[in-house]
């Protein structure tokens, strides 16, 4: 075991409120349905980002984005919880590496409509899926209209922050080529929320040819907003690491850029959808200090 993880009784990462549901006491979570019935669920991964990344790296950025938006909308006069986050999805193409745990399709359609059908029984009616793994979405869909189909007045929604953050992530990075999963934006991201899990003197730098990257995360990809869904057998057969780009370009100045885009979207889109609340697009939502 290398020296860093020998002292036990070392802080790992400190979390920053507003609590998700899991951290709250049942009193607590009473109270919150007196004010709203708006839940976000962060959904997230257990799966390899490179030797530099937590496996747990969607999971954390997952709740941060819920973190976030549920700040804005707070201000907003728009309260929400934030539900448990889910570990796990679906990486099936991640599991060459080690430490990966992917759960079936089927098995994460149960598992994330039987949390909203839980949460429903306790007052909860409306639902927005937030992504930490972009792998996910297709079960969150489906899961989704589940909620829907098997309640009377149950809301659900799945917001894919991918497709307005790669519109303007050009702006954002500092990398001159393409960078996917585990490279710049996502380190720069974790560098914000969860800095001492972070190694970037372990960083390898690593692209892939432009024809391979617009199959896994190009325009024309359905996840970037495109019209075209890619299957992805293995991860491997892109990168040996885990990774694709160059996470020594990231620094905490990028990573709260991306989280900035990513939450202003998501309350945008719960504000007016579930608060009927329409929002000045020029004005930010992020309450002053």
């Amino acid at each position: 075991m290398s020296a860093e993880r020998e002292n036990r009784d070392d802080v790992l990462y400190s979390q920053k409120g507003p609590p998700t549901l899991d951290e709250m006491t049942g009193p607590e979570v009473e109270a919150a349905l007196q004010q709203t019935d708006v839940l976000l669920l962060p959904v997230g991964a257990t799966e390899a980002h490179g030797p530099h990344l937590p496996l747990g790296t969607d999971s954390f950025e997952a709740r941060e984005n819920c973190r976030r938006a549920a700040i804005r909308l707070e201000a907003l006069g728009c309260p929400v919880v934030i539900g448990p986050v889910v570990p796990f999805g679906t990486s099936s193409f991640h599991l060459g590496f080690a430490g990966t745990i992917s759960l079936s399709s089927q098995t994460m359609i149960k598992l994330l409509t039987e949390i909203c059908l839980s949460l429903y029984d306790t007052g909860f009616r409306k639902f927005a899926f937030v992504h930490g793994h972009d792998g996910n979405l297709p079960v969150m869909m489906v899961a989704a209209q589940e909620v829907v189909d098997n309640t009377s007045d149950a809301l659900a929604m799945v917001l894919n922050w991918l497709t307005p953050l790669s519109k303007v992530y050009h702006t954002i990075q500092t990398s001159s080529r393409q960078e996917g999963h585990g490279g710049e934006g996502e380190t720069a991201r974790i560098l914000v929320t969860h800095p001492e899990l972070v190694h970037l003197d372990r960083s390898i730098k690593h692209h892939v040819p432009p024809e391979d990257m617009r199959k896994i995360q190009g325009g024309e990809h359905i996840k970037t907003g495109g019209g075209i869904f890619y299957a992805t057998r293995r991860y491997q057969d892109h990168t040996p690491y885990g990774h694709i780009g160059d996470p020594a370009l990231a620094t905490k100045e990028t990573g709260d850029k991306g989280y900035d885009v990513i939450a202003e979207w998501l309350a945008r889109v719960i504000a007016r959808d579930y608060f009927d609340r329409d929002i000045d697009p020029n004005a930010s939502l992020l309450p002053a200090e």
